[in-house]
Protein backbone atom coordinates (compact mmCIF):
# COMPACT_ATOMS: atom_id res chain seq x y z
CA UNK A 1 0.00 0.00 0.00
CA UNK A 2 0.75 3.57 -0.37
CA UNK A 3 -0.09 5.60 2.19
CA UNK A 4 0.03 8.67 4.09
CA UNK A 5 0.30 9.42 7.68
CA UNK A 6 -1.04 12.92 8.91
CA UNK A 7 -0.48 14.89 11.81
CA UNK A 8 -1.71 18.17 13.02
CA UNK A 9 0.20 18.69 16.79
CA UNK A 10 4.14 17.54 17.43
CA UNK A 11 3.11 14.41 19.66
CA UNK A 12 1.16 12.95 16.82
CA UNK A 13 3.58 13.72 14.31
CA UNK A 14 6.15 11.51 16.42
CA UNK A 15 4.23 9.08 16.66
CA UNK A 16 3.26 9.08 13.15
CA UNK A 17 7.09 8.79 12.56
CA UNK A 18 6.83 6.02 14.88
CA UNK A 19 4.67 4.32 13.19
CA UNK A 20 6.48 4.60 9.74
CA UNK A 21 9.71 3.25 11.30
CA UNK A 22 7.64 0.51 12.57
CA UNK A 23 5.67 -1.05 9.48
CA UNK A 24 7.96 0.38 6.50
CA UNK A 25 7.01 0.24 3.13
CA UNK A 26 5.67 3.42 0.88
CA UNK A 27 4.75 5.70 3.75
CA UNK A 28 5.10 9.58 3.56
CA UNK A 29 4.54 11.62 6.68
CA UNK A 30 2.90 14.87 6.40
CA UNK A 31 3.29 17.42 9.79
CA UNK A 32 1.96 20.50 10.28
CA UNK A 33 3.87 23.77 9.80
CA UNK A 34 5.32 24.79 13.58
CA UNK A 35 4.48 21.19 14.98
CA UNK A 36 7.01 19.13 13.24
CA UNK A 37 8.73 16.30 14.53
CA UNK A 38 11.91 16.98 13.38
CA UNK A 39 12.20 13.12 11.27
CA UNK A 40 11.45 13.25 7.26
CA UNK A 41 7.90 14.92 6.27
CA UNK A 42 6.37 16.96 3.93
CA UNK A 43 5.10 20.04 5.84
CA UNK A 44 1.54 21.43 5.35
CA UNK A 45 -1.23 24.23 7.10
CA UNK A 46 -4.47 23.04 6.37
CA UNK A 47 -5.86 19.35 6.72
CA UNK A 48 -8.74 20.01 4.68
CA UNK A 49 -6.45 21.63 1.68
CA UNK A 50 -3.77 18.47 2.10
CA UNK A 51 -6.92 15.95 2.11
CA UNK A 52 -8.03 16.81 -1.44
CA UNK A 53 -4.56 16.47 -2.59
CA UNK A 54 -3.41 13.39 -1.20
CA UNK A 55 -7.47 11.44 -1.35
CA UNK A 56 -6.96 10.48 -4.80
CA UNK A 57 -3.15 9.88 -4.24
CA UNK A 58 -3.14 7.11 -1.38
CA UNK A 59 -4.18 3.98 -1.01
CA UNK A 60 -4.29 4.14 2.88
CA UNK A 61 -4.67 7.33 4.81
CA UNK A 62 -3.40 7.56 8.53
CA UNK A 63 -5.11 10.74 10.79
CA UNK A 64 -3.42 11.14 13.81
CA UNK A 65 -5.93 14.06 15.23
CA UNK A 66 -9.50 14.00 16.59
CA UNK A 67 -11.80 11.82 14.29
CA UNK A 68 -14.15 14.52 13.86
CA UNK A 69 -11.77 16.59 11.97
CA UNK A 70 -10.73 13.46 9.96
CA UNK A 71 -14.59 12.88 8.94
CA UNK A 72 -14.73 16.42 7.91
CA UNK A 73 -11.99 16.53 5.92
CA UNK A 74 -12.77 13.27 3.81
CA UNK A 75 -16.36 13.18 3.42
CA UNK A 76 -16.39 15.52 0.46
CA UNK A 77 -13.91 12.71 -1.36
CA UNK A 78 -15.87 9.72 -0.82
CA UNK A 79 -16.90 8.05 -3.90
CA UNK A 80 -17.21 4.51 -3.53
CA UNK A 81 -16.14 1.84 -1.36
CA UNK A 82 -14.83 0.46 -4.15
CA UNK A 83 -12.16 2.93 -4.88
CA UNK A 84 -11.46 5.17 -2.01
CA UNK A 85 -8.75 4.73 -0.31
CA UNK A 86 -8.38 3.04 3.30
CA UNK A 87 -8.59 5.69 6.20
CA UNK A 88 -7.63 5.04 9.60
CA UNK A 89 -8.11 7.90 12.88
CA UNK A 90 -5.45 7.22 15.84
CA UNK A 91 -5.53 9.73 19.04
CA UNK A 92 -1.82 11.03 19.28
CA UNK A 93 -1.22 9.32 22.30
CA UNK A 94 -1.78 6.01 20.37
CA UNK A 95 -4.22 4.44 22.36
CA UNK A 96 -6.78 3.72 20.28
CA UNK A 97 -6.48 2.82 15.59
CA UNK A 98 -10.12 3.47 14.43
CA UNK A 99 -10.91 2.00 10.93
CA UNK A 100 -13.01 4.75 9.48
CA UNK A 101 -13.55 4.11 6.05
CA UNK A 102 -13.07 1.18 2.96
CA UNK A 103 -12.83 -1.30 5.85
CA UNK A 104 -13.00 -4.46 3.54
CA UNK A 105 -12.55 -3.82 -0.25
CA UNK A 106 -10.02 -0.75 1.00
CA UNK A 107 -8.16 -2.77 3.27
CA UNK A 108 -8.84 -0.29 6.50
CA UNK A 109 -9.61 -3.08 8.96
CA UNK A 110 -6.53 -4.96 8.72
CA UNK A 111 -4.55 -2.10 8.31
CA UNK A 112 -6.08 -0.23 11.64
CA UNK A 113 -4.66 -4.17 13.19
CA UNK A 114 -1.45 -3.83 11.78
CA UNK A 115 -0.99 -0.14 12.55
CA UNK A 116 -2.29 -0.71 16.39
CA UNK A 117 0.03 -3.59 16.33
CA UNK A 118 2.99 -1.78 15.97
CA UNK A 119 2.61 1.19 18.02
CA UNK A 120 0.67 -0.64 21.09
CA UNK A 121 -2.85 0.34 19.97
CA UNK A 122 -6.39 -1.33 20.32
CA UNK A 123 -7.38 -1.45 16.83
CA UNK A 124 -11.17 -0.21 17.13
CA UNK A 125 -13.20 -2.31 14.19
CA UNK A 126 -16.98 -2.01 13.77
CA UNK A 127 -17.88 -3.70 10.59
CA UNK A 128 -20.63 -6.12 11.29
CA UNK A 129 -19.28 -9.58 9.95
CA UNK A 130 -15.48 -8.55 11.62
CA UNK A 131 -16.94 -8.00 15.53
CA UNK A 132 -19.06 -11.36 14.64
CA UNK A 133 -16.18 -13.13 13.60
CA UNK A 134 -17.32 -13.88 10.22
CA UNK A 135 -15.24 -13.16 6.70
CA UNK A 136 -17.09 -11.02 4.48
CA UNK A 137 -16.96 -11.41 0.21
CA UNK A 138 -15.35 -8.00 -0.34
CA UNK A 139 -12.90 -8.73 2.49
CA UNK A 140 -12.06 -11.86 0.41
CA UNK A 141 -12.07 -10.24 -2.55
CA UNK A 142 -9.39 -7.56 -1.58
CA UNK A 143 -7.13 -10.68 -0.47
CA UNK A 144 -7.43 -12.45 -3.26
CA UNK A 145 -7.44 -9.54 -6.17
CA UNK A 146 -10.87 -10.22 -7.19
CA UNK A 147 -13.20 -7.51 -7.78
CA UNK A 148 -17.23 -7.38 -6.36
CA UNK A 149 -19.83 -7.11 -8.38
CA UNK A 150 -22.65 -5.56 -8.17
CA UNK A 151 -21.68 -4.01 -5.10
CA UNK A 152 -25.03 -3.23 -3.96
CA UNK A 153 -25.45 -6.75 -3.40
CA UNK A 154 -22.69 -6.72 -0.54
CA UNK A 155 -25.17 -5.13 1.81
CA UNK A 156 -28.11 -8.04 2.12
CA UNK A 157 -24.92 -10.64 1.58
CA UNK A 158 -23.28 -9.17 4.54
CA UNK A 159 -26.33 -8.89 6.89
CA UNK A 160 -26.99 -12.15 6.22
CA UNK A 161 -23.70 -13.19 7.34
CA UNK A 162 -24.08 -11.31 10.52
CA UNK A 163 -26.90 -12.32 11.56
CA UNK A 164 -25.80 -15.90 10.81
CA UNK A 165 -27.81 -17.43 8.36
CA UNK A 166 -25.85 -20.21 6.41
CA UNK A 167 -23.74 -18.73 4.19
CA UNK A 168 -21.88 -20.71 0.59
CA UNK A 169 -18.62 -19.66 -1.01
CA UNK A 170 -19.63 -21.14 -3.98
CA UNK A 171 -16.99 -21.61 -7.73
CA UNK A 172 -17.76 -21.73 -10.35
CA UNK A 173 -15.75 -24.89 -11.81
CA UNK A 174 -15.75 -24.57 -15.70
CA UNK A 175 -13.60 -21.54 -15.13
CA UNK A 176 -9.85 -22.42 -15.76
CA UNK A 177 -8.39 -21.59 -12.06
CA UNK A 178 -11.06 -23.02 -9.96
CA UNK A 179 -8.53 -25.70 -8.36
CA UNK A 180 -6.33 -22.71 -7.53
CA UNK A 181 -9.24 -21.12 -5.92
CA UNK A 182 -10.44 -23.57 -4.09
CA UNK A 183 -7.26 -23.88 -2.68
CA UNK A 184 -6.76 -20.40 -1.66
CA UNK A 185 -10.12 -20.09 -0.03
CA UNK A 186 -8.88 -22.92 1.78
CA UNK A 187 -5.82 -21.15 3.25
CA UNK A 188 -8.10 -18.49 4.13
CA UNK A 189 -9.75 -21.23 6.50
CA UNK A 190 -12.79 -21.20 4.41
CA UNK A 191 -14.59 -24.24 2.97
CA UNK A 192 -15.97 -23.60 -0.80
CA UNK A 193 -18.03 -25.80 -2.99
CA UNK A 194 -19.06 -26.38 -6.29
CA UNK A 195 -21.67 -24.17 -7.90
CA UNK A 196 -24.84 -25.36 -8.16
CA UNK A 197 -28.38 -23.64 -9.29
CA UNK A 198 -30.29 -25.62 -6.63
CA UNK A 199 -27.45 -24.61 -3.44
CA UNK A 200 -29.61 -24.13 -0.32
CA UNK A 201 -28.48 -21.57 1.64
CA UNK A 202 -29.18 -18.08 2.88
CA UNK A 203 -26.79 -15.97 1.34
CA UNK A 204 -23.45 -17.06 -1.65
CA UNK A 205 -20.79 -15.42 -2.77
CA UNK A 206 -20.20 -16.80 -6.25
CA UNK A 207 -17.09 -16.99 -7.77
CA UNK A 208 -17.34 -16.82 -11.66
CA UNK A 209 -16.58 -14.86 -14.92
CA UNK A 210 -19.94 -15.51 -15.57
CA UNK A 211 -23.86 -14.74 -14.52
CA UNK A 212 -25.07 -17.73 -12.55
CA UNK A 213 -28.48 -18.55 -10.96
CA UNK A 214 -29.15 -18.82 -7.85
CA UNK A 215 -32.13 -18.58 -5.53
CA UNK A 216 -31.01 -16.87 -2.37
CA UNK A 217 -29.00 -13.78 -2.39
CA UNK A 218 -25.47 -13.63 -3.61
CA UNK A 219 -22.68 -11.72 -4.71
CA UNK A 220 -20.11 -12.57 -7.40
CA UNK A 221 -16.13 -12.34 -7.01
CA UNK A 222 -14.92 -11.97 -10.43
CA UNK A 223 -11.67 -14.30 -10.72
CA UNK A 224 -9.79 -12.16 -13.59
CA UNK A 225 -9.06 -9.03 -12.40
CA UNK A 226 -6.07 -7.87 -13.42
CA UNK A 227 -4.42 -5.97 -15.84
CA UNK A 228 -0.07 -5.67 -17.13
CA UNK A 229 1.25 -2.98 -18.50
CA UNK A 230 4.21 -3.44 -20.50
CA UNK A 231 7.11 -1.51 -21.55
CA UNK A 232 10.12 -2.86 -23.84
CA UNK A 233 13.15 -1.65 -25.57
CA UNK A 234 12.68 -2.51 -29.24
CA UNK A 235 13.31 -6.15 -30.62
CA UNK A 236 12.96 -7.52 -27.49
CA UNK A 237 12.09 -11.16 -28.00
CA UNK A 238 9.21 -13.26 -26.20
CA UNK A 239 11.08 -14.80 -23.49
CA UNK A 240 12.37 -11.30 -22.44
CA UNK A 241 8.35 -10.26 -22.27
CA UNK A 242 7.60 -13.78 -20.52
CA UNK A 243 9.78 -13.01 -17.46
CA UNK A 244 8.42 -10.18 -16.88
CA UNK A 245 4.60 -10.57 -16.93
CA UNK A 246 5.62 -13.72 -14.54
CA UNK A 247 8.42 -11.93 -12.82
CA UNK A 248 5.59 -8.75 -11.84
CA UNK A 249 2.79 -11.70 -10.99
CA UNK A 250 4.89 -13.60 -8.69
CA UNK A 251 6.21 -9.96 -6.84
CA UNK A 252 2.73 -9.89 -5.81
CA UNK A 253 1.50 -13.46 -5.14
CA UNK A 254 -1.00 -13.68 -8.33
CA UNK A 255 -1.44 -16.32 -11.32
CA UNK A 256 -1.64 -15.94 -14.70
CA UNK A 257 -5.62 -16.59 -15.15
CA UNK A 258 -5.91 -13.90 -13.02
CA UNK A 259 -4.70 -11.53 -15.92
CA UNK A 260 -7.81 -10.53 -17.65
CA UNK A 261 -5.70 -8.16 -20.70
CA UNK A 262 -2.30 -6.51 -21.27
CA UNK A 263 -1.90 -2.57 -22.73
CA UNK A 264 0.98 -0.74 -23.83
CA UNK A 265 1.82 2.19 -25.63
CA UNK A 266 0.78 2.46 -29.23
CA UNK A 267 4.65 2.87 -30.29
CA UNK A 268 4.71 -0.61 -29.03
CA UNK A 269 2.01 -2.31 -31.25
CA UNK A 270 4.05 -3.86 -33.99
CA UNK A 271 6.70 -5.46 -31.25
CA UNK A 272 6.18 -8.70 -32.30
CA UNK A 273 7.76 -10.18 -29.16
CA UNK A 274 5.43 -8.57 -27.18
CA UNK A 275 2.25 -9.52 -29.89
CA UNK A 276 3.45 -13.26 -29.88
CA UNK A 277 4.02 -13.76 -25.88
CA UNK A 278 0.05 -11.94 -25.96
CA UNK A 279 -0.70 -14.57 -28.48
CA UNK A 280 0.68 -17.49 -26.77
CA UNK A 281 -1.05 -16.64 -23.67
CA UNK A 282 -4.23 -16.07 -25.27
CA UNK A 283 -4.94 -12.70 -23.46
CA UNK A 284 -5.89 -9.22 -25.62
CA UNK A 285 -3.28 -6.87 -25.81
CA UNK A 286 -4.34 -2.74 -26.50
CA UNK A 287 -2.35 0.10 -27.22
CA UNK A 288 -2.98 3.97 -26.59
CA UNK A 289 -2.20 6.93 -27.60
CA UNK A 290 0.68 8.83 -25.64
CA UNK A 291 -1.63 11.85 -24.87
CA UNK A 292 -3.96 9.09 -23.47
CA UNK A 293 -1.41 7.48 -21.13
CA UNK A 294 -0.51 10.98 -19.94
CA UNK A 295 -4.00 11.39 -18.46
CA UNK A 296 -3.63 7.97 -16.65
CA UNK A 297 -0.32 8.73 -15.59
CA UNK A 298 -1.15 12.47 -13.95
CA UNK A 299 -4.44 10.82 -12.54
CA UNK A 300 -2.60 8.18 -10.87
CA UNK A 301 0.28 9.93 -10.07
CA UNK A 302 2.59 7.81 -11.33
CA UNK A 303 6.67 8.34 -11.38
CA UNK A 304 8.09 9.84 -14.52
CA UNK A 305 10.89 9.37 -16.54
CA UNK A 306 11.96 12.36 -18.29
CA UNK A 307 13.97 10.60 -20.82
CA UNK A 308 11.27 7.66 -22.02
CA UNK A 309 8.75 10.81 -22.01
CA UNK A 310 10.75 12.37 -24.27
CA UNK A 311 11.50 9.55 -26.20
CA UNK A 312 8.52 7.84 -26.55
CA UNK A 313 6.06 11.21 -25.51
CA UNK A 314 4.29 9.56 -22.15
CA UNK A 315 7.08 9.41 -19.04
CA UNK A 316 6.05 5.84 -17.62
CA UNK A 317 4.30 3.61 -20.40
CA UNK A 318 3.57 0.50 -18.23
CA UNK A 319 2.36 1.98 -14.82
CA UNK A 320 -0.24 3.98 -16.91
CA UNK A 321 -0.91 1.40 -19.28
CA UNK A 322 -2.20 -0.87 -16.47
CA UNK A 323 -4.11 1.75 -14.88
CA UNK A 324 -5.80 2.89 -18.54
CA UNK A 325 -6.98 -0.63 -18.91
CA UNK A 326 -8.30 -1.18 -15.56
CA UNK A 327 -10.26 2.24 -15.89
CA UNK A 328 -9.20 3.62 -12.70
CA UNK A 329 -7.93 1.13 -11.00
CA UNK A 330 -5.83 0.73 -8.07
CA UNK A 331 -1.82 0.17 -8.81
CA UNK A 332 -0.75 -3.37 -7.39
CA UNK A 333 2.68 -3.20 -8.42
CA UNK A 334 4.13 -0.18 -9.44
CA UNK A 335 6.31 0.14 -12.89
CA UNK A 336 9.16 -2.57 -12.19
CA UNK A 337 12.46 -2.86 -14.30
CA UNK A 338 13.62 -6.62 -15.75
CA UNK A 339 15.97 -7.23 -18.59
CA UNK A 340 14.74 -5.31 -21.56
CA UNK A 341 11.12 -5.09 -20.32
CA UNK A 342 9.18 -2.93 -17.56
CA UNK A 343 5.74 -4.57 -16.03
CA UNK A 344 3.42 -3.20 -13.41
CA UNK A 345 0.12 -4.50 -12.36
CA UNK A 346 -3.34 -2.83 -11.67
CA UNK A 347 -6.43 -4.51 -10.35
CA UNK A 348 -9.72 -3.43 -11.81
CA UNK A 349 -12.56 -2.16 -10.38
CA UNK A 350 -16.88 -1.75 -10.37
CA UNK A 351 -17.04 0.35 -13.73
CA UNK A 352 -19.85 2.49 -12.21
CA UNK A 353 -17.36 3.30 -9.09
CA UNK A 354 -14.37 3.42 -11.43
CA UNK A 355 -16.27 5.85 -13.54
CA UNK A 356 -17.41 8.18 -10.58
CA UNK A 357 -14.12 8.69 -9.80
CA UNK A 358 -13.13 9.45 -13.00
CA UNK A 359 -15.47 11.92 -13.46
CA UNK A 360 -15.04 13.93 -10.35
CA UNK A 361 -11.01 14.12 -10.64
CA UNK A 362 -11.54 15.75 -13.97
Amino acid sequence: MRCAVVSVSREGAELGQSVRDALGGEITCYERKGAESGGEARLFQRTFALTEEIFPRYDGILYIMAAGIAVRAVAPHIVSKASDPAVLVMDECGKHCISLLSGHLGGANAWAREVAAAVGADPVITTATDVHGYRAPDDVARELHMRVEPLGALKPVNSAIAEGKSFLWLVDTEFPGAEAIFSRLRALGLEAKPYREDAHCGAAAVISERNLTLGAPHVYLRPRNLFVGMGCKRGTAESRIRDAFFGALAKIGAEPWQVKSMASVDAKANEKGLLDFAEHMGLPIHFYPPEELRWWAEAGHVAISEFVEKTIGVGNVCESAALREAWKGKTLLPKTKFAEATAAVAVGLSVSSASGRAMKRK
